[in-house]
């Protein structure tokens, strides 16, 4: 017989099922009912002597026997109930585990994909950010290269202007300095010849 705490030692732990215990209550009702059974045939088989081909039973102990049979059939069905409902028990805890696995898994897959959403995200940003930075860059060169080349342009009109001015003051200088030789030898040239004259004078007396 079937008692309670077999019956709670062989439920499934954390969704873990323990089939053991339902062949062993199959077979205890199974072979309560043979075993009443065989007592019957038993009782056939070693009844009194054959009277014309037919065999003498005793009436009492046959009708014993068979109200052991029909006692053992109640007490088979409520086994075989029980057994029913355990494995209902069962099917339902299995049925819960199976659910709370898939939800798990579920959780975990949403989990997952909320990540990579925010891994792609964050790699986009990343990107973008990675662009406008290259795009500031390629604006701070252009714009550097601009006034670099604006600059050098200007030193180079600032340099020509210095050049002319330099040449304007050295010609300016050459042409006054070669004024000035011309006035100078003007001048020693005309004292040269006054002094020649006296000199011619000075001889023609002489001679005189």
């Amino acid at each position: 017989m079937l008692t309670e705490n077999s019956t709670a030692s062989s439920k499934p732990t954390n969704g873990n099922y323990n089939g053991s215990a339902v062949p062993t209550l199959r077979t205890d009702y199974y072979m309560s009912l043979h075993r009443e059974l065989d007592h019957l045939e038993e009782m056939v088989l070693e009844s009194g002597p054959r009277v014309m081909g037919h065999t003498v039973i005793d009436e009492e102990k046959l009708c014993q026997q068979i109200d052991q049979v029909r006692l053992s059939v109640p007490e088979s069905i409520a086994k075989a109930e029980e057994i029913l409902r355990y494995k209902q028990e069962i099917l339902a805890e299995t049925q819960q585990y199976v659910e709370d696995l898939i939800k798990s898994a579920e959780l975990r897959a949403s989990q997952l994909l909320e990540d990579s959403v925010i891994v792609r995200q964050a790699e986009q940003e990343a990107n973008q950010i990675r662009r406008q930075i290259q795009e500031e860059c390629e604006q701070v060169r252009s714009q550097t290269l601009t006034e670099v080349n604006q600059m050098r342009r200007q030193a180079q009109k600032d340099l020509d202007m210095l050049h002319q001015r330099v040449t304007g003051e050295v010609q300016d200088m050459q042409r006054g300095a070669d004024e000035y030789s011309d006035r100078v030898l003007g001048n020693l040239e005309t004292q040269l010849i006054d002094m020649i004259k006296i000199v011619q004078n000075g001889r023609k007396e002489l001679r005189l």
